[in-house]
């Protein structure tokens, strides 16, 4: 972490209201996001639920996979996180 380079750990409020939205009416979402390894992955999947803990989010899908949010580029074209 930088000051060019900020942690993204935390969803902003609007996308989250969308993303609850999401979950509300299992709506299927195009998320793109880095693996462990650093590829860009592009999966089409119900988000299930947000968590939250220590100050840090996470996006759980429909497959059971659990996302930190600063893993995740975008869902349906939308930016999780502020740069």
């Amino acid at each position: 972490m930088s000051a060019t380079n900020p942690a993204r750990d935390v969803i902003s409020w609007s996308v989250q209201e969308r993303l609850l939205e999401y979950i509300r009416t299992k709506h299927q979402a195009e998320i793109v996001y880095h693996d462990p390894s650093g590829q860009v992955m592009i999966v089409h999947e119900v988000i299930q639920n947000i968590l939250s803990r220590a100050g840090h989010d996470f996006l759980v899908l429909g497959t059971g996979t659990v996302l930190g949010v600063e893993r995740v580029l975008m869902v349906d074209g939308l930016e999780l996180t502020k740069q």
